[in-house]
């Protein structure tokens, strides 16, 4: 069967935004101080969650140091050590690995989730739009964390359920993003055609459709592993995330909570690495936003 050519993404204002070319993106993006610097910095968490064994000093669950509960930083340990004695910061580099697994292994499982059912409901409408637009605003009306809680108590708390959770929780928004943009998609002059040309509704949908929507799912996901590292945080803090002694960083900090007026550099630590991690992430998708998105182009007058 003959393929067709896709059209440039639908602008809403009626005018035709057609998407930058590669190179012009990538000039836009590199333009952004604040995007590049978050790919520095991204790209150097995954190198050391990568090579997380060579480069932590000691293993994360060592308790070869005894008698050095709560010390702090010095030049042999730049992070000092925790309350059971155990390098703060090989534990905080090997929490860097859970962080950026349960947020892009859980961020990939929503994806897929939500633009199979965002594109199915957009695409066919009806009782199937009704449906599946029911069961997407119900979860993203329920408060996300006690959803989280209550899934992970009943399941277990592991690495597997943590990232099984998330990610079967969070597909929401991404559902709901690209059923708007498929709405404004399926009745377009090369949707048209390919039905005329007797092609198959999945192969439109996923042939002509869904690559017309990749941008701003590409977008959103930048946006939301920072959002997931967060929940995962979160859960670990409660008890409810990876089980101890598994080194995270949400359970570095529910470990420091204790002693945070005693030895406040075991929780500061993991909580300037979330909160760097995420900000890293969302520079990220301001840059991809900038530089992809044509609607934000036009509305900026630019």
């Amino acid at each position: 069967m003959t393929m067709l050519p896709t059209d440039p993404p639908y602008t809403p204002a009626g005018q035709e935004a057609a998407p930058p070319s590669r190179n012009k993106a990538l000039r836009r993006f590199l333009g952004n101080r604040m995007a590049v610097a978050g790919v520095v910095v991204v790209t150097l968490l995954l190198l050391v969650a990568l090579f997380a064994p060579v480069i932590a000093p000691h293993h994360p669950n060592d308790d070869i140091f005894r008698g050095m509960r709560g010390v702090g930083p010095s030049l042999e340990h730049p992070m000092g050590f925790d309350h059971l004695s155990r390098d703060l910061l090989s534990r905080v580099i090997f929490g860097t690995r859970v962080a950026l697994l349960v947020g892009l292994v859980s961020s990939l499982i929503s994806i897929v989730i939500g633009v199979i059912v965002g594109a199915v409901a957009g695409y066919f409408g009806g009782w199937i739009d009704e449906l599946l637009s029911l069961i997407t605003d119900a979860l993203m009306a329920f408060p996300l964390i006690a959803l989280l809680i209550v899934l992970a108590a009943v399941m277990g708390p592991s690495l597997t359920t943590t990232i099984i959770v998330i990610g079967a929780t969070v597909w929401a928004r991404y559902a709901r993003v690209v059923r708007a943009e498929v709405m404004s998609l399926r009745e377009r002059d090369f949707v048209t055609a390919a039905r005329a040309l007797g092609a198959f509704d999945r192969r439109i949908i996923w042939k002509h459709v869904v690559p017309n929507v990749l941008t701003s799912v590409i977008v959103l996901a930048s946006l939301q592993v920072g959002a997931v590292i967060i929940l995962e945080s979160a859960l670990s803090f409660l008890g409810l995330g990876v089980r101890p002694p598994t080194a995270t960083w949400g359970g570095i900090l529910s470990d420091g909570r204790a002693f945070i007026l005693r030895y406040p550099h075991i929780a500061i630590f993991p909580g300037v690495m979330i909160v760097i991690t995420v900000l890293a992430f969302n520079f990220i998708g301001d840059g991809l936003r900038d530089a992809l998105d044509p609607h934000q182009k036009i509305a900026r007058g630019k």
